[in-house]
């Protein structure tokens, strides 16, 4: 009976020990599983960064170049101006018309978000890459801010314009400037020059641009050798895996 009793309970030990094994195995597949699919969502996110700062680049590049035309009619029409005479009017409403526009870099951060919601953004071997992003976004908020406080000046100066009547005096050329087509025909002449010289608020927003193209030019420069940084780094990780 005993004998009976001890195998039994033999028997029941190892089904028991059979089911636990069959859960400890269970659970280890459906964490491999778990882990694979977040390596798979990691990589659709970095590869999303990727064309993320592949864009910022594009768009920086274009921005630069706009703003190195900008300064150059800036100083072109502040050297004109200092020698007595505003040569072209079309040249001067480019020019101002350039900078009132009040550019802006606008960083695609898409990838950025969607990264940081997963569970393996904050494990060691995505530390040089979470370093490198916060770098670059670094980078990206003092340039935003700059520009920000350009285009903040601006805009006051270009309102204490509208106060002064320079706009006024200065309309029937900003309507030939917006629509050529329709006001081409206008006869009415102005004197830049003397405009510039009574509304002092012209040389301000001219030699600000000036100043400014340079400094932020330097800051679009050092975002994208940081986003090259961060692409080089995004993929040697992807290799890898």
């Amino acid at each position: 009976m005993e004998n009976k009793k001890g195998k039994y309970l033999k028997y029941a030990i190892g089904e028991i020990v059979l089911v636990v094994i069959g859960i400890l195995i269970a659970l280890s597949i459906n964490n491999w599983n778990s882990l694979k699919k977040e390596q798979i969502i990691l990589l659709s996110h970095l590869q999303t960064i990727k064309e993320n700062l592949k864009n910022d680049e594009s768009q920086l590049l274009e921005m630069r170049e706009f703003r190195m035309k900008s300064a150059e009619m800036s100083t072109k029409t502040i050297d004109q101006y200092k020698s007595g005479i505003i040569e072209n009017q079309a040249d001067f409403m480019e020019t101002f018309m350039s900078i009132a526009s009040e550019q802006k870099f606008d960083s695609d951060q898409s990838g950025f978000q969607r990264i940081k919601s997963t569970s393996m953004f904050d494990t060691e071997e995505l530390s040089v890459i979470r370093e490198k992003m916060l770098e670059y976004n670094k980078l990206v908020e003092a340039t935003n801010f700059m520009e920000f406080r350009q285009n903040s000046q601006t805009e006051k100066l270009e309102s204490e314009l509208w106060s002064d009547g320079f706009y006024d005096e200065a309309w029937s050329q900003f309507r030939k400037f917006s629509n050529p087509t329709k006001y081409n025909d206008s006869k009415d002449e102005v004197d830049f020059y003397k405009l510039i010289e009574k509304h002092g608020e012209v040389k301000g927003i001219l030699l600000r641009n000036e100043f400014f193209v340079i400094f932020v030019i330097k800051q679009y420069d050092k975002i994208i050798e940081k986003g090259k940084e961060l692409r080089v780094e995004i993929e040697n990780y992807i290799k890898k895996k």
